[in-house]
């Protein structure tokens, strides 16, 4: 505990302010799902329009956090050896990754379940899967073009040269699979995990009512 604590304060000193706006991003599109996707009709309002576009920009914050593990290496050279890797840097980052896929595992949901009650259930399998492809190709050009959301409105004419650039590169295509992998395997066990949570909270609070009234 002496070497944890020291080592802990370290890394959230060294990393509290990036870990914390790419956390802030990461959750925007969970904000954004619970703006947009309350009604039970597919609403033809530009603002809800653009509000989609916010939303299917911002998406890949969420899931991005994943390649925020290029920083790991950097930490771990910088602590003290020993224990305090795996009982101090490796909880922070634990923390942060989950924190960006439960992020995306809640806005994705929202977007699902708002098909189902439009009547588009049918479409939820192939809307998930766009959703990865989508992630992977928006994490590829944040982490190797460093594109920002913003950056499609804000600046359009040079974000999309920037993404020509770097999606016409050889290695595009085996990154953008790589990613697409990682985010899909992360999005399922997370998935799993917080509707198995889910459940058990339930399950449990239904015995304690029953206790409570019996």
């Amino acid at each position: 505990m002496e070497q944890v604590a020291p080592n802990l304060v370290d890394v959230l000193r060294r990393d509290a302010w990036w870990m914390g706006w790419n956390t802030f991003l990461a959750w925007i599109p969970v904000l954004l799902a619970c703006l947009l996707f309350r009604g039970r009709h597919v609403s033809r309002s530009p603002f809800w329009w653009a509000g989609l576009t916010l939303f299917v920009l911002f998406l890949p914050n969420a899931p991005y956090v994943v390649t925020d593990l290029v920083h790991l290496r950097g930490d771990i050279l910088m602590a003290d050896r020993g224990g305090p890797v795996v009982t101090a840097i490796l909880p922070v980052y634990a923390v942060l990754i989950g924190s960006g896929f439960l992020a995306y595992y809640l806005a994705l949901s929202a977007a699902l379940r708002h098909l189902a009650r439009v009547g588009l259930g049918a479409w939820q399998g192939r809307v998930a899967l766009a959703a990865h492809a989508l992630c992977a190709i928006g994490i590829f050009l944040g982490r190797w073009a460093r594109l920002n959301s913003w950056e499609p409105v804000v600046d359009p004419h040079a974000a999309l040269e920037r993404v020509l650039v770097h999606l016409t590169w050889t290695w595009a295509p085996v990154l953008i699979l790589a990613t697409f992998l990682v985010t899909w395997t992360c999005h399922f066990m997370t998935k799993a995990i917080a509707e198995a949570s889910f459940k058990a909270t339930m399950k449990s609070a239904r015995h304690l009512h029953t206790t409570l009234t019996s």
